[in-house]
This record gives C-alpha cells, sequence and structure tokens, in this order.
C-alpha cells in the first residue's frame, strides 16, 4: 500500500499506472542549480551536475559525495551540523536543534512536558470518541458520512501522536541500554582500582614511615655535622701555658715549597 502525501489516501501498488506524458512535463520544467547560479531544464539538470558538480559539498559539515542525491539524503537524514525542529513542532516543542543533538534535546525537561500534555491530551479525548461512535448507532442514516470523517481525522491524530510517542519511547529505551552498557563498562574499570586501593593504602602508609624515618635519621646527622664542625674549629687554634699552637696539615707537601721573603 501507498500514501499519497497530499491527501493521505491508501492505494495499492498494483492500481498505480505510470504516466509517461507526466514524466514528459516535469523533464521540461525550467530548474536552477541548488548549488550555483545555472539554469536549465530538469532534462539536463543531471549532466550538469555531472560536469560541472561531479564531488557536491556539505555546506554544514563539509562532508564530499558522489552525487547530489547522496547530498540531499545526507542532509535530509544525517548530517548532524544542520538545525533542525523538533518532531513535536506542532504541539508545542518548537525549539530548534541541531540533529547530533537531539538526543539530548528528547531528554529535556520541556520536550518530556510536552510528550506528558499529549498523552494526557489522548486520554481527554478517549471518552469523545466513545461518545461519538454511540452517536453513530443512533444516527447512522443521517450522521454516519460527516461523523465517520470526524472520526477519521481524530485517528489520524491519535496515530500520528503515537507514533511520535513510540519514537521517543525508542530514543528514551535507547539511551537507557547505553547508559546502562557504560555503566557496566564504568564498573568493570573501576572494581580492580577498588580492590588495588587498599593496597596502595598500605604502600603509602610505608612509605610515609620510611621518610619519617629518614627525616629522624637526618637530623642526627646534622647535629653529628653541627658537634664535628665545633670540634674542628677548637682543634684549629689551642693555648697552653700563654702559647698559641696551630695545627699544620699536609706539612709534607708545605715543606716542599720555598718561601722567598724580599725586603
Amino acid at each position: 500500500m501507498i500514501i499519497c502525501s497530499e491527501c493521505r489516501e491508501k492505494t495499492s501498488r498494483k492500481k498505480l499506472i505510470a504516466d509517461r506524458g507526466f514524466k514528459n512535463d516535469m523533464q521540461a520544467l525550467p530548474i536552477v542549480c541548488s548549488l550555483c547560479s545555472w539554469t536549465d531544464v530538469l532534462k539536463n539538470y543531471q549532466d550538469h551536475l555531472n560536469q560541472i558538480h561531479p564531488n557536491p559539498i556539505c555546506d554544514y559539515c563539509g562532508e564530499k559525495f558522489s552525487s547530489i542525491n547522496d547530498l540531499d539524503r545526507h542532509k535530509q537524514y544525517d548530517c548532524e551540523k544542520i538545525t533542525v525542529y523538533c518532531s513535536l513542532k506542532k504541539f508545542g516543542c518548537e525549539e530548534m536543534i541541531l540533529r547530533i543533538n537531539l538526543r539530548q534535546h528528547y531528554l529535556s525537561e520541556h520536550h518530556q512536558k510536552t510528550l506528558i500534555n499529549i498523552v494526557r491530551h489522548l486520554i481527554s479525548t478517549l471518552p469523545n470518541i466513545t461518545y461519538k461512535q454511540s452517536e453513530i448507532s443512533s444516527q447512522m442514516i443521517i450522521d454516519l458520512p460527516h461523523t465517520t470523517e470526524n472520526n477519521t481525522i481524530q485517528l489520524q491524530e491519535f496515530d500520528e501522536m503515537i507514533n511520535l510517542l513510540s519514537g521517543g519511547i525508542e530514543t528514551l529505551s535507547d539511551d537507557i541500554q547505553r547508559l546502562f552498557t557504560e555503566s557496566i563498562r564504568h564498573k568493570n574499570v573501576l572494581d580492580p582500582l577498588a580492590q588495588d586501593i587498599p593496597i596502595l593504602k598500605i604502600s603509602i602508609q610505608e612509605q610515609n614511615a620510611f621518610l619519617d624515618g629518614m627525616k629522624i635519621n637526618q637530623q642526627v646527622l646534622q647535629q653529628d655535622l653541627a658537634s664535628m664542625e665545633q670540634k674542628l674549629n677548637a682543634m684549629k687554634a689551642s693555648s697552653y701555658d700563654g702559647t698559641f699552637i696551630w695545627k699544620i696539615t699536609n706539612v709534607q707537601e708545605k715543606m716542599g715549597q720555598h718561601t722567598f721573603s724580599f725586603s
């Protein structure tokens, strides 16, 4: 079955008939290139694209493509740098979002409130549908065409709302699964680290104890050096019975040197 985009009427594929005259009329329509200022008929458009724009580039993300059709599909469905409307625009969520941020927007408070309002509207409308069905039973001959048309429009609106809700629920489900997978991955990384924490704590305590011992030994050594320095200073010049005695080191080396005195 194929649904017409204009009237929403469903038609079997077997009933469709190719209109070659319409196709020929289409080929003669004037067209302006979407990538430059070239103008001609639609029939020559593909040749122009192949010759002048063999690798069209996306204006938003800079990615190259082999054909204009690939570029159009990329812009319509895949390009993450294009700004798009929320799927619930006509229900009050009119924010424009980068496609890459759509999932984050679906989790936002404003979007969630819009979904809740849609659900409440569906619930509040259900009694009216039941009441109208009873009206159809009592006034089938008089009001059947008009009532059926109204109910069909309402059912189409409900179907569209349900599809939007299903898409939102599917997105939330995907996010929940992704977060669950990430939490498991983080847990697998953190568990071995948590087991190493007591060992690291003991190692740190041992290092601190070692450093404390080194600090004490250093203080003792400093005290010993200070004491030795005092003793050396005392030995450099000593007085016995009023006579100073100087200690001379490296006597043999100094005796080999000649001292000259000039007057």
